[in-house]
């Protein structure tokens, strides 16, 4: 009996030429382009991850900066660029969409965790090695998780506000988003945003740390302190905003 005929929809880096499907993306430019910026700042490795400033779990296509690195489009994965080496981590949900995708200049690590992101890093980066990201796109506990992963291995995890694949993007990256904010008729809200801020304001004073001030990051909570709606986010309505909320300002 003939052998089965091979899969043809993803990749198969395995052979020479390596096949690629359709669907892959060919990553060469954008990973050039990288790997220049990163040498001129001294940076060994740098971490892309799939969200945006706002920790959104859904993106509008200007903050896709994973997807536009690796051609790879699902909501949850973590990149690591290096001058030699480009890693993609995500979950089970998405290994085959990421096999599809991805072309050969990618490694597939079949795990989300930071603690497979840092032990590779340890692997590829020497000693003295400067490990950067952007930290507008990290959580507080996401960065202390990378700040464990690499703590006495001599490697340095370095901020930098400038994201440097923006700077590769460059003119290609969509505008950002201008729609309308709208406010909810208050048969919808329960409270009046005046309502809200003044419970907020309550706790507090309440709380036994007694904050001075409450930054609100997520798009939603904003949308939900003051009852406005938007439509920056394909199919979520909210808009870009931060909060700072104080005993007396807002």
């Amino acid at each position: 009996p003939q052998a089965a005929s091979a899969r043809t929809d993803v990749r198969d880096c395995s052979v020479d030429p390596p096949y690629l499907p359709p669907t892959a993306t060919n990553t060469t430019a954008q990973l050039t382009a990288l790997r220049g910026i990163m040498r001129a700042h001294g940076i060994h490795a740098y971490i892309v991850p799939s969200t945006d400033a706002h920790m959104s779990e859904y993106i509008a296509e200007r903050d896709s900066r994973l997807g536009w690195l690796t051609g790879f489009t699902g909501s949850a994965g973590t990149g690591v660029v290096t001058q030699d080496k480009a890693a993609l981590w995500t979950d089970s949900r998405y290994w085959t969409q990421a096999e599809r995708q991805l072309d050969c200049n990618w490694e597939l690590q079949r795990t989300p965790w930071i603690e497979s992101i840092g032990l590779w890093i340890l692997e590829v980066v020497p000693v003295g090695g400067n490990i950067s990201l952007d930290p507008f796109l990290f959580s507080i506990d996401t960065w202390n998780s990378y700040s464990r992963a690499l703590h006495g291995s001599g490697r340095t995890l370095l901020p930098i506000e400038t994201n440097l694949v923006d700077q590769v993007w460059g003119d290609q990256r969509p505008p950002p988003a201008s729609s309308e904010i709208y406010s909810l008729p208050p048969a919808f809200t329960g409270s009046s945003w005046q309502e809200k801020v003044a419970g907020i304001r309550q706790q507090m004073e309440q709380h036994v740390r007694r904050p001075t001030a409450v930054l609100l990051s997520g798009l939603e909570e904003t949308a939900w302190l003051f009852n406005l709606r938007g439509d920056d986010i394909p199919y979520n309505p909210v808009f870009y905003a931060y909060t700072l909320l104080t005993n007396t300002t807002i």
